[in-house]
Parts: C-alpha cells; structure tokens; sequence
C-alpha cells in the first residue's frame, strides 16, 4: 500500500484567551482507512467524518492513554469504532461497505477513555436524526457539558478518494462572555470549512492565535505478528492441535487495519510443541 501522509492536530487559544481551539486535518489517514476497508463513496465519507470527531475529541489524552469512539448506528445500518492513543497514532474500522447516501443517523455514540486496560470514563449519547457533527454536538453539550462548537467537513474528490477532511472544535473559556461566544462561532453554522480554513493559517475571527500544541497524527495499527502468536499460543495444545487437523493451518485478520496474518501447519505444530505438556494432555 502506498503510504499516506499523516494527519495534524494544532490546539490554540484565540480571543485573548477566551476561546480553547482545536483544529484537525486528516485526509491521509481517512484515506488509509477507507483503502484498507474497501469502503465505497458514501462509507468513506462517514468514516472520513467519524475519524474526525474522534480526534477533535482527543486532545486531552496523553502518554499511554488511549480515546476511543463507537458508533452504533441502526439507520442506516452501520457500526464503526475509531481509537486515538497519546502518542498521536489512531485507527479506525467501519461497517459496511457500501451505504446508501443519507446524513441523518439513528442510534448510539460512546465514548471511552482508557489507560492501559483501566477504563477512566464512558459516556453515552442518542444519535437522533443527526448527522456525524451534529452527534458530536450533542454529546459534548449532554455527556460533558462543554460549551462548544464544532463543525466538521468531508469532501471526496473527482477520483472518490476523501480530498478535504478537516473538523474544529471551539470552546469558550471563563473570561469571555456568553454573548460574543455566540456572535464568534455563528459563523461555523454558515460556512465551516471557511472557519478551518482561517484557523489553517494561524487566525480566528479576524486576529491571530497563540499555538500552544501542534501534534502528528498518523494511522498506525498496534497489531503485530508477535501479538497474534501469542493469542494463539494461549489457546493451547489441544486446540492449535484441533486447529491442524481441521483446517490445515489459520489466519487471522485484524479488525482494525484487514492485514491477514498466516500460519500454515508446520507453524501451528512448532507452536503447538514450544507450550509445556498440562497433564492429562499428548
């Protein structure tokens, strides 16, 4: 696969300290999930949008922190999971391939946030007739009571690959007003991807921001063939022998990135040999 290029999220303050901006551009790795799901048009959008909201939802995670976002979505039917980890890297998967085209979804949208295998928070949130940024909206005002808002945009391109995918999320701090937040952020309502656009180049209602972070952000899967030896090591010496004689071999194909991992029989047996003899077992 040819590799794409990674994405970027900056975070900024803006207003004189009175807003926390948050801007995000991910066409590359959109890209990469959509080619390693196989994703049709109307797919790639949602899961270019999905990607979005989930990292204008992870600038607080750091370290070996990990956010992850889950859309269960019964009309039109769908589900897709997207994770970000501290280090910057994130993956997604999404279901089905092919969608018909229709923003407005009904279902669920959680979020956790994870340390390790120790989750630290969940939060639920209806999707009602909403679109993706509309979800989005709702659960930053119901499951965390923010005082924000978000816009989010994704565009595919004449060849069908995501050619814009870039969201923002604004949040206003203490110091300013209800009042002029309002008049501030009127204009994501009207014209969203010109708001991204401004903040592209370092500004925000007309005047400059102060840049206080600037992360990479990159499509990487933490599956390995280490890892799915291991898991199959942990089925044991009957079952990996069982595994042999019933198909002559096994693959396992990670949810997340679709690469196949094989192993044929003499693998299995070498495996099978390498775990210590339990009693009772040959």
């Amino acid at each position: 696969m040819v590799p794409y290029p990674p994405g970027r999220m900056v975070v900024a303050l803006g207003c004189g300290g009175g807003v926390r901006l948050l801007s995000v551009s991910l066409p590359g790795p959109a890209n990469e999930l959509a080619t390693r799901h196989n994703l049709g048009p109307a797919a790639r959008k949602r899961a270019a949008e999905g990607l979005i909201a989930t990292a204008l939802l992870s600038a607080h995670i750091k370290g070996d922190e990990r956010l992850s976002v889950d859309f269960q979505i019964s009309s039109p039917a769908s589900a897709a999971v997207y994770e970000v980890h501290g280090d910057g890297t994130l993956r997604g998967r999404f279901r089905p391939e092919l969608l018909p085209d229709q923003d407005r979804l009904y279902g669920f949208l959680s979020v956790s946030k994870s340390w390790g295998k120790r989750e630290l928070y969940r939060g639920i949130a209806q999707v009602n007739g909403e679109t993706v940024e509309g979800a989005l909206q709702r659960f930053l005002v119901e499951s965390q009571q923010v005082n924000a808002r978000v816009a989010l945009v994704a565009d595919l391109g004449a060849d069908g690959a995501v050619e814009y995918a870039d969201g923002c999320l604004i949040e206003r701090l203490p110091q300013l007003d209800p009042e002029t937040f309002a008049t501030l952020t009127a204009p994501l309502a009207q014209n969203g991807k010109r708001v991204m656009d401004e903040l592209a180049l370092g500004a925000f209602g007309g005047e400059p921001v102060e840049v206080i972070g600037d992360t990479e952000l990159q499509f990487r899967c933490g599956c390995s063939r280490e890892k799915v030896t291991a898991m199959i090591r942990s089925l044991g010496r009957v079952e990996i022998a069982l595994m042999i004689e019933e198909q002559g071999g096994a693959e396992v194909i990670c949810h997340f990135c679709n690469e196949a991992r094989r192993y044929d029989a003499i693998e299995l047996e070498a495996l099978r040999r390498s775990i210590p003899e339990a009693v009772g077992e040959a």
